[in-house]
């Protein structure tokens, strides 16, 4: 597994290390410190899972081309994920939606998660996007090669699991509009009652 030296993943209770690897509608944050986000979900029979995002914060700068239609982020923060009941394991999922003139208010996340578990918004592993008006992109923070697989998830079990992110860096290039981007982190567990993913969406944030 190739290591990405700006991004540790933290799993299990003792906190082992392990090697794992932002639009200007009204109500979007400002780049600089953003809120994070929390999220507690009782999976019934015993079971919860508990999602954490905290120490966020985004940087927005013109892109070195100096394109008016092209700028930069960088992006920094801390996950934080604790499992309870009968799970044995879960897989961690973050990174960032970034849309061009697109909403990514409370009501139109769940619609571009259900977007981007279908395959129609594009995950840009290598942080550039080309994004035209009403399109959307997904940036992990994740990344890391297995078997020459590209990987942008990590997994863990005994209850605890986590990573932390520093000035990833992700462009949008083409958007003559709007852009905006805001933090995605999605934990997959199964029980004997459920199976399926956890999701919790940082603040969105204007990239100009």
């Amino acid at each position: 597994m190739k290591k990405n030296s700006r991004i540790l993943a933290v799993a299990g209770l003792a906190g082992a290390a392990a090697m794992a690897l932002s639009g200007l509608s009204a109500g979007h944050a400002d780049a600089g410190k953003l809120p994070g986000s929390f999220k507690h979900k009782d999976l019934g029979d015993g079971n919860s899972v508990t999602i954490r995002l905290y120490d966020e914060s985004a940087t927005i700068s013109r892109a070195v081309t100096n394109i008016p239609t092209s700028r930069e982020a960088l992006v920094s923060g801390k996950i934080a994920v604790t499992t309870s009941g009968d799970i044995k394991g879960a897989t961690l999922t973050a990174g960032y939606l970034v849309g061009c003139q697109l909403n990514f208010g409370a009501s139109a996340g769940a619609e571009t998660s259900d977007l981007l578990a279908s395959g129609d918004v594009s995950v840009t592993p290598s942080g550039g996007f080309t994004l035209g008006p009403g399109e959307a992109g997904f940036y992990p923070v994740i990344r890391a090669s297995v078997d020459g697989d590209e990987v942008n998830s990590i997994s863990f079990a005994d209850g605890r699991g986590g990573l932390a992110y520093s000035q990833e860096r992700f462009s949008v290039d083409g958007c003559a509009g709007h852009a905006s981007a805001r933090a995605l982190v999605k934990v997959q567990v199964s029980t004997d009652t459920f199976k399926g993913n956890i999701t919790t969406y940082g603040k969105p944030f204007s990239l100009g």
